[in-house]
């Protein structure tokens, strides 16, 4: 049996996106051959909220290894207090250690906080380790995806983050045997970047569909505390970020539902449109960023912000009681999110509001149960706001198969994408050395 080390920060207890695709495929990777140990930090030390359901979802036989990350508090009295940074140094030595007892055949950084990629480069040049990166977003990017008014921290913190990350990305990556990206535009982005990396060292992998966490949400009997459902009211369930990138279509959405409010009055009268956990911001710190969208839209009678993250498996339950989902892309066509295939299993109707050229658009369009709404470069191009009406109008009486989606799925399930996760793996272990 071949030894992997995950190196993934955020990590059950601990509710993050980033850490799914290794979570699903915790009870896949020893069929592949594959024995992995996890190198985390711990979840009170970490960057948001604890989900103790989450880790009881994991497999109970897999070697976690948890280091604590410096105080947060402490850290922002010297100008940082991101986990990137205030991780990077434990986990280094966590991984020396390990290192040192213990023959790993490859490293998989699986993970949103990018800084710990630097840890890559520094291991393979003391042990020879086999490296792979996952890029679930971007680290760096050419053209700034925030403004003066949004950006993350402010504008110059923001920019110096990404001067720091320019230079560490490029760093990070000469140590890189393999690299998974969610979209092909970050293969063209990182090797049109550098110019040293070749096409052949990439592999597109979405994140993988687990119908297991519907099992488990019926099994432990998890319920939602969005709303109560009355019989009375249709909801409209959108759980996850909502970022400034979101915004634009946000307001598309919210015109044609204003169009919708006009047009039939008594069925608006009973839709209920929930956005939850559209921020990552600790209960403390949150804010809402939908509201103010729908206000301005003069719909704010029908939208409720929940914008505080909510337990993962209860917004699994949310998905499973609600009457329709709504899926919003970006206005980057790179964005590929986490949660699509998870959507498409609740076997609800879905109205997806995508770019075009978004990865996202190509599968989520061959799923019976989902109405694709896109946009070539805007949203505020006026055929997507038709588009956007006629998927409403779907999702008032849609018509699909169910029963279609189980097969329809299966290429994209958590078995199938491990397997292809451990045919990198096998690949870059056989590899000489350069």
């Amino acid at each position: 049996m071949s030894k992997l080390l995950i190196v993934s920060p955020r990590f059950p207890p601990s509710n993050a996106a980033d850490l799914h695709r290794v979570r699903v495929s915790l009870a896949h990777y020893r069929e592949y051959g594959w024995e992995p140990t996890i190198l985390c930090i711990e979840a009170k030390t970490s960057d948001c909220a604890e989900d103790p359901m989450l880790a009881q979802s994991l497999p109970a036989d897999i070697a976690v290894v948890r280091v604590a990350a410096w105080n947060e508090a402490k850290c922002r009295r010297f100008g940082f207090g991101t986990l990137g940074y205030r991780s990077l140094i434990p986990l280094y030595f966590a991984g020396l250690r390990l290192m040192q007892q213990t023959h790993y055949d490859a490293v998989f950084f699986s993970t949103t906080v990018f800084t710990s990629f630097v840890l890559g480069r520094l291991w393979k040049r003391r042990f020879g380790c086999k490296i792979v990166f996952d890029f679930q977003d971007p680290w760096y990017s050419d053209s700034a995806l925030y403004s003066r008014d949004d950006a993350p921290g402010g504008w110059w913190k923001y920019r110096l983050d990404q001067m720091l990350a320019r230079h560490l990305e490029a760093f990070a990556l000469r140590a890189a045997d393999h690299i998974v990206t969610v979209s092909h535009d970050y293969v063209s982005a990182l090797t049109r970047r550098y110019r040293w990396l070749e096409r052949s060292k990439f592999t597109v992998l979405p994140f993988a569909a687990s119908a297991g966490d519907y099992d488990f949400v019926a099994e432990h009997g998890v319920e939602q505390q969005i709303f109560t459902p009355d019989g009375k009211h249709v909801h409209w369930i959108s759980a996850g970020r909502a970022g400034p990138d979101m915004s634009p279509i946000l307001t598309v959405l919210f015109k044609a539902i204003a169009a919708l409010r006009a047009r039939d009055p008594e069925f608006a009268a009973r839709l209920r449109l929930d956005f939850v956990g559209t921020n990552y911001a600790p209960a403390n710190r949150t804010y809402k960023l939908v509201e103010p969208v729908a206000v301005r839209c003069g719909v704010a009678e029908l939208v409720s912000e929940h914008s505080v993250r909510v337990p993962y498996f209860e917004a699994v339950s949310l998905y499973r009681i609600s009457d329709a989902i709504l899926l919003l892309g970006s206005v980057h066509p790179d964005y590929t999110m986490s949660k699509l295939f998870l959507c498409i299993l609740a076997k609800k109707p879905i109205l997806a509001l995508f770019h075009r050229h978004s990865m996202a658009t190509q599968i989520a369009s061959q799923f019976p149960n989902v109405f694709v709404a896109t946009f070539d470069e805007t949203p505020s191009e006026p055929q997507f706001l038709h588009k956007v009406a006629a998927g409403i109008e779907w999702l008032r009486a849609p018509n699909f198969d169910a029963a279609a989606i189980d097969a329809q799925i299966e290429p994209w399930s958590a078995a199938g994408l491990t397997q292809a996760q451990c045919a990198i793996f096998d690949q870059v272990a056989a590899a000489h050395p350069q």
